[in-house]
């Protein structure tokens, strides 16, 4: 039976069901999730210079290109649903860094001190080369909506879960907000693990737990400085990333903590 083709306003869950459901019996359940997939990521790939696409920063690792990709105003446009959004913007991210991998002069520095960068030195000390370590690596995505068969070379890549480095973020004036609620949805569905650091009391912490729970953010990752800047917080905490509307919070965080994205607030919305 042929391969039933997704229509211009089925969503990724209703066209994955029918599809499955329309060739089952002739591939079974797991080919049959492969194919639908495919065709699926044809058709996001059909017509591309209509579409719009995020480029990533070729340094840039997987988890900081999700975020920025998937909070764009263009992509929360041109694809609403988050798991319509994510699974293009992981294709877009694989697409890219499988032709940088083909480059000559695409070395090893440019990927140091990135996930990608980590996974392909656990890949070389297994025995492959930096290609062949950059292939492997470069295939594994996050996905909330199941596995992506990449048309290119009917590549399946399994979901695997969201880089474990700690995000936070802090609440007055930021988390608080609308745009902050929407943000702490948007990391806590991505699956980044959130802490919340506030330069608030102790003893004014009803507000700030009420909004934990309210996300399910259990309480040993809400952090009260006690009017102290948060650098080190951070740092005692091992967060890689914070998020903040205090632009003295962002400069004493890049003074001291270089390492550490400071990202201000005003900018991600």
């Amino acid at each position: 039976m042929p391969v039933p083709s997704p229509s211009p306003k089925e969503n990724y869950e209703v066209y994955i069901s029918r599809c499955i459901k329309a060739i089952y019996d002739e591939y079974g359940h797991e080919q049959a999730t492969a194919i639908c997939n495919s065709q699926w990521g044809n058709k996001n790939m059909k017509n591309s210079e209509e579409i719009f696409v995020l480029k990533p920063k070729k340094a840039e690792n997987r988890g900081t290109y999700l975020s920025r990709c998937s909070a764009h105003s263009r992509m929360k446009a041109d694809y609403p649903s988050m798991k319509d959004r994510m699974g293009f913007c992981l294709n877009s991210f694989n697409s890219y860094y499988k032709y940088w991998s083909k480059l000559d002069n695409y070395g090893e520095a440019e990927t140091e001190g990135t996930a990608l960068g980590d996974c392909i030195a656990k890949e070389k000390a297994k025995g492959f080369d930096y290609k062949e370590s950059y292939a492997h690596c470069a295939s594994k995505v996050v996905v909330t909506a199941g596995p992506i068969v990449l048309a290119e070379d009917n590549l399946i890549v399994e979901p695997v879960a969201m880089e474990d480095t700690p995000v936070s973020i802090d609440f007055d004036d930021t988390a608080n907000t609308p745009n902050g609620r929407e943000l702490l949805q948007k990391l806590i569905d991505s699956g980044v693990m959130v802490h919340i650091i506030t330069r608030r009391q102790q003893s004014a912490s009803k507000a700030v737990y009420d909004l934990a729970d309210e996300f399910g953010i259990p309480h040993d990752r809400v952090h009260f400085t006690n009017g102290k800047l948060k650098w080190e917080m951070i740092k005692a905490l091992g967060i890689k990333k914070h998020i903040d509307n205090n632009p003295d919070e962002l400069k004493a965080i890049k003074e001291n903590l270089p390492d550490v994205i400071a990202e201000k607030f005003e900018e991600m919305i």
